[in-house]
């Protein structure tokens, strides 16, 4: 349900090409600013049943807090600059939707800084560029 109207299904469109290339920046980004050994992102397009997956996002790190604080990141940022987009289906039309989180961002309602963990750059583990190229389709 949303606003009173039961949701039949969502249906995801994107610009592939754009969003690979905006996933791999964001995935570089939190790479950079936590301790991050590896990262996994998935968004379906297409319909997608409700109460189905539409977003997994997996992070491993040595500390919790900086594989939470990735997370968080990565979500956030996924939603408000990666080139794919919403419709809500119900029983009575369908509507496009824009997230919140690309509003804030294009408008800057909300300013978000995100900081480095306390324990700086200890860990550092380098894909070599095979496992990127695996890891990033």
């Amino acid at each position: 349900m949303f606003e009173g109207k039961a949701v039949l299904e969502l249906r995801y469109e994107a610009y592939v090409p754009m969003a690979t290339r905006t996933l791999t920046s964001i995935c570089t980004s939190a790479r950079s600013n936590w301790d991050i050994h590896k990262i996994a992102v998935a968004h379906r397009l297409g319909p997608v049943p409700v109460g189905e997956t539409s977003v997994f996002i997996a992070v491993s790190s040595v500390h919790r807090g900086d594989g939470l604080d990735a997370c968080k990141f990565l979500i956030d940022e996924l939603k408000a600059t990666v080139p794919i987009w919403k419709k809500e289906v119900y029983t009575n039309g369908e509507i496009w939707k824009e997230n919140s989180e690309f509003l804030e961002k294009r408008y800057g309602l909300v300013k978000k800084e995100h900081k480095r963990s306390c324990c700086g750059s200890k860990v550092r583990v380098q894909e070599d560029e095979e496992e990127h190229k695996d890891n990033s389709s």
